[in-house]
């Protein structure tokens, strides 16, 4: 159970499955078709705009964004992946498919690359001499 604070009364909630609390859903959702009718309008908008257009507050419409819960996109329009210039998988991802599994496959390797690093800066031999003479000791 994820307990979060409403961002619109600051009441506690359980967050799983909604950014607001359940008093408030129904206002959220009132204000999300309202911006999303103003962004798509007018998408050169900046928050401010929008929210001195909807009376939506400024805070609600950052958040909205933040979530990904509107963008500044047109319905319809394509977003286009930001390495190869290809259809992006969605607005917030901004990459396509192949990219994504290219990043992720540059960053494994990368990881992989560190910690093979890690393991050469181990001294070999250093404590060979003592060991020998402990062996040599006990003989």
């Amino acid at each position: 159970m994820a307990l979060a604070k409403c961002p619109r009364c600051a009441e506690l909630f359980d967050k799983i499955s909604t950014q607001v609390c359940l008093k408030c859903l129904d206002d959220e959702d009132k204000d999300i078709d309202t911006v999303r009718a103003a962004v798509q309008d007018n998408p050169d908008m900046n928050a401010e705009a929008v929210s001195e257009l909807t009376g939506v507050a400024v805070s609600c419409v950052l958040r909205m964004m933040d979530t990904g819960t509107i963008t500044s996109i047109a319905f319809g329009e394509t977003v286009e992946c930001g390495r190869c210039g290809a259809p992006a998988i969605s607005a917030t991802k901004r990459l396509c498919q192949a990219c994504l599994e290219a990043l992720n496959s540059e960053m494994t390797s990368a990881q992989k690359q560190i910690k093979i690093d890690e393991k050469k800066q181990v001294e070999v031999g250093r404590y060979s001499s003592s060991m020998r003479a402990n062996m040599d000791k006990k003989k």
